[in-house]
């Protein structure tokens, strides 16, 4: 209910706002904007939401973030789409096409934001969720529950679980479904000898196969006839893709760098201020296919910081082990003093980095491009993968933790959950998809 009442207030202060910019735009493209046309769309619009619940949006649990805001997004667009050709088919164009586009603007980019905001509502509220039991060994159990426990958005709550050896006399609670793990032949037999996933009490069963290894982001299901399967979709490997992402690349990139150039040129002016030296830093680093490449940054850090670094490590155990873990140190003592920080907690230094966006070096979004001596840490399976997109300035490793989740957490966040390669184990909390 509250999804369905935010997305139709949504609707409605689109539908009001696309007819305040059209007056203002009827100085040069006159309109007569009745009351007849606006119910008309007015009610037209209003009627998402009612599409919405049919395609079980509402509450639509057990979608990742990633899911919900492309069918979200698609299903805006097409019903917007319906709109313009119903009233230039039945119609005779009664209603103002202007209006219809400017407020599906307006809800492709609102909608996805508040059904985010909803949710976390909902979710810090206790109001978010479903039951859910795992049923299969301990180990993999676990697993999936401490999963599902770190992402509430997924919507699925574990309240208990179960081997499959103590099925029999294990008292589980009631319960929405039951994710059932696929494990060894063991369990192939249960299901073909005693159809336990059919003897289950749930109204929906999720089985859950051993495949870490695979990606989970942009898979479908396939009915082979008397097989099932599993497609997985690299869709940056897609020519078209590939193509249409340069050309957002390039076009907001562009926009991007002369609106940050009165930025960079104040930050600039601080670092000479409070550090006298170069402005800029540059460093090679490892592109798409392996290409080496400059990066440009804003210095924010003292000068001979390798030698200083190199220091600093050979002293301390403790910075050796943090710098071993993440690549990184939490405080940073190279760091040049108040501006450096400011600079590197709202990532403003790497402002510059839009320049390597319009020389077509990065992407606005991708894998972070790392420094050679972190590359040299990296799985060779991560550093294969990591070459065959472009890197970019956000990802979601910076996304979901930053160097807090560690050189193995960045591996599991970054190894590319777009292709979906050997190595993608972890994406259940990717925050950013490209397509």
């Amino acid at each position: 209910m509250v999804l369905a009442a935010g997305d139709l207030a949504v609707l409605i202060g689109a539908v009001l706002a696309a007819v305040l910019v059209r007056l203002e735009l009827n100085e040069w493209f006159p309109i007569l904007i009745g009351a007849r046309m606006f119910l008309g769309v007015l009610t037209a619009v209003a009627l998402l939401p009612l599409v919405f619940a049919l395609c079980q949006f509402y509450p639509g649990y057990g979608q990742t973030g990633v899911e919900r805001l492309r069918h979200r997004v698609n299903l805006t667009l097409l019903w917007f789409g319906a709109m313009i050709l119903f009233d230039y088919l039945a119609q005779n164009g009664q209603w103002s096409r202007g209006i219809l586009l400017i407020a599906a603007a307006i809800a492709v980019l609102i909608l996805p934001a508040w059904d985010g905001v909803a949710r976390m509502f909902l979710i810090r509220r206790g109001w978010w969720g479903e039951a859910a039991v795992v049923l299969g060994p301990e180990s993999r159990r676990q697993a999936v529950m401490d999963t599902l426990l770190s992402h509430p958005e997924l919507g699925w709550i574990p309240v208990a679980g179960a081997d499959f050896s103590d099925l029999a006399s294990a008292s589980l609670p009631p319960a929405a479904l039951a994710l059932v793990i696929l494990h060894g032949s063991d369990f192939s037999d249960r299901i073909e000898n005693a159809d336990a996933a059919d003897d289950l009490p749930y109204p929906r069963v999720v089985l859950i196969p051993e495949t870490r290894e695979l990606q989970s982001l942009w898979v479908s299901v396939r009915d082979l006839g008397t097989h099932l399967g599993l497609e997985m979709q690299r869709n940056l490997l897609v020519r078209r893709n590939k193509i249409i992402k340069r050309a957002m690349d390039l076009m907001l990139g562009s926009l991007a760098l002369v609106a940050a150039v009165p930025l960079i040129l104040v930050a600039a002016a601080l670092v000479v201020v409070v550090s006298p030296g170069p402005v800029l830093f540059a460093q090679t680093r490892i592109g798409l296919d392996g290409r080496r490449f400059r990066i440009w940054k804003l210095r924010t850090m003292v000068r001979n910081a390798d030698t200083k670094l190199a220091e600093m490590l050979a002293r301390s155990a403790e910075m050796h082990a943090e710098w071993n873990l993440t690549m990184k140190l939490r405080h940073d003592p190279r760091v040049i003093p108040g501006v450096g920080a400011i600079l590197r907690r709202f990532s403003i230094d790497e402002l510059p980095q839009f320049w390597n966006v319009v020389r077509g070096d990065m992407s606005l979004v991708g894998p972070r491009p790392l420094p050679l001596y972190h590359v040299a840490q990296l799985s060779p399976s991560t550093e294969r993968i990591r070459r065959k997109v472009r890197p970019g300035i956000t990802g979601i490793w910076q996304v979901s933790g930053r160097s807090d989740t560690g050189l193995d957490g960045q591996q599991h966040l970054d190894n590319s959950p777009y292709l979906g390669s050997a190595g993608s184990r972890n994406v259940l909390g990717a925050r950013l998809a490209l397509e």
